[in-house]
């Protein structure tokens, strides 16, 4: 092409058009009646037909978009086509509802992966991943986006396992769910690893499982799910289409309700098998060796003796996890203060880390500060009791209501206030020697060189007549606490007040109970709620 003249080449572009053109009104399109002819075999022509659906041809007549009006039709007949339904559009099949989870699957699970190895994952990445998990929700297991919208923490962090099922309730239509187990660890990955990082310390998320890179509710799971096929350039359709679609496979073709995506393991592509087992054995080599802050790494030995091949394949990757570890530990050390490249240099001595330590000039660099009990976000957070990063989580009929977090706290941070009046500790126990109802919501400290207590037994409180604070929720434990209280008086519009700041006393990962020790012993290691 580059020897001729710019005449020929404009004559040989407008005939590639033209061949182009006639190749998509003929080669794009096929007629169901004729493949009966040419395939008799049945078993051939559907899974031609299916090959054809999933690479988006036009299928005339197809079997799938005309009701099974008689019954007398033998298996793999023509199909009749009336004059009546030649103009009436056709409407979509359940499996072109769900070609977008099909087609954006392998995507997905390379962003799940990189997620779940603590690899750098893009904000538009982590917002498709958000996409899969409302189209999910919404294709596979239909369910009105209105619904997916209003899914809250809880409704999560309150589901069960049975036989090999995760049962979900749904608040908002007051419906539970059997999610499959693949499904189950896409929502727990897009839980830990992406909702966590949506969080705003000022925002607040309204207790909702699906948020925007803003931190706020996430307002129209429709358009998220018209971006989702849009990014891979699929037709979109209505929630109501969807249900549509799967009453219609259900009562002709599917005598299995079990969601689409249980045989999809019978279609992948060439090439997934061995990554999803790499995975899979990885999680056994993790379980078997904890990458931890201070854990010492696998021998070749001890891989040979646990069954474990002795490449380093999986010895890097540890590696990788032991040191986002180390640096988490090495942040959480400078909650106050920016630290420097000799003080973190020092503690990295102190530590005994003599391999795979962080480069100190890269935990100088990643240091973020910490709010203090000064900043005025503090004093309205108190104002309001609308504390996020908690939430509220049954753990049975014995045990009751405890409060669990929902983001990662790290050391030294402040996670909430115990709202409560504070009195002497000689007052305290004057009222649990003259009561024995609601003992829990006394707790008892030691701030200003004196013996204090916080009563938060009066709800709902004079300054919060419609709210629950959070902080009371939280249960006794006095070996397991993981939060302190720390006594100040903070200058508020109307005065000073003497506030309980509850701080972590050391990292608190997603969904770990929030515990506190309450001063005295108990009866019952859990808070009354």
């Amino acid at each position: 092409m580059k020897n001729k003249t710019n005449e020929e080449r404009k004559a040989e572009l407008d005939r590639a058009k033209k061949s182009m053109k006639a190749w998509t009104l003929r080669g794009r399109t096929w007629d169901y009646n004729v493949m009966v002819k040419r395939y008799p075999d049945e078993a051939t022509r559907r899974a031609l037909l299916e090959d054809l659906r999933e690479r988006n041809f036009l299928i005339f007549n197809d079997p799938m978009d005309v009701p099974a009006e008689s019954s007398d039709s033998p298996p793999g007949a023509a199909v009749k086509t009336h004059n009546k339904n030649r103009c009436r559009p056709a409407l979509p099949t359940l499996q072109d509802c769900q070609r977008v989870l099909r087609v954006s699957h392998d995507d997905i699970l390379d962003i799940q992966r990189r997620l779940l190895d603590q690899q750098h994952v893009e904000d538009d990445e982590n917002t498709l991943f958000r996409y899969f998990c409302q189209a999910i929700l919404v294709l596979r297991y239909f369910q009105r986006p209105d619904a997916v919208m209003a899914l809250t923490v809880s409704d999560w962090l309150n589901k069960k396992h049975v036989e090999g099922r995760i049962h979900m309730g749904i608040t908002k239509n007051r419906e539970t769910i059997s999610l499959t187990e693949e499904d189950s660890a896409m929502l727990d990955t897009y839980f830990h690893k992406v909702r966590s990082g949506c969080l705003q310390g000022r925002v607040d998320d309204q207790a909702r499982f699906f948020l925007s890179k803003q931190g706020k509710p996430v307002g129209c799971v429709s358009n998220d799910l018209k971006r989702l096929h849009e990014q891979y350039e699929l037709p979109s359709f209505s929630s109501r289409e969807v249900c549509e679609a799967q009453r219609f496979s259900t009562s002709t073709c599917s005598p299995s309700h079990e969601p689409a995506n249980n045989k999809r393991g019978q279609k992948r592509k060439r090439g997934r098998g061995p990554a999803d087992q790499h995975d899979k054995d990885f999680g056994a080599f993790y379980q078997r060796f904890p990458a931890t802050a201070s854990s010492s790494p696998p021998t070749k030995k001890k891989l040979i003796a646990a069954g474990f091949p002795p490449d380093r394949v999986f010895y890097d990757r540890w590696r990788s996890m032991q040191l986002a570890q180390r640096e988490k530990h090495l942040l959480s050390q400078f909650a106050r203060e920016p630290p420097t490249v000799s003080r973190v240099s020092l503690l990295i001595t102190k530590e005994g880390w003599t391999s795979n330590c962080p480069r100190p000039e890269d935990v100088v660099a990643k240091w973020k500060p910490v709010l203090t009990e000064t900043d005025p976000w503090i004093l309205a957070m108190i104002d309001s009791q609308k504390w996020v990063g908690m939430a509220l989580k049954h753990f049975g009929c014995t045990n009751g209501q405890g409060v669990v977090a929902i983001q990662r706290f790290a050391m030294g941070s402040i996670v909430c206030d115990y709202h409560g009046k504070v009195i002497t500790a000689a007052e305290g126990r004057k009222i649990m020697e003259s009561t024995q109802d609601d003992t829990g919501k006394l707790l008892f400290f030691r701030g200003g060189g004196r013996d204090l207590c916080a009563d938060a037994r009066t709800f709902p409180c004079e300054c919060h007549p419609t709210g629950d604070p959070m902080g009371r929720r939280i249960s006794h434990s006095s070996d397991g606490a993981n939060l302190r209280p720390v006594h100040y008086r903070l200058n508020f519009p109307g005065g000073l007040r003497d506030v309980i700041i509850l701080r972590a006393t050391r990292d608190i990962e997603v969904c770990e109970e929030l515990l506190l020790n309450y001063g005295l012993r108990r009866t019952s290691s859990r808070v009354p709620g």
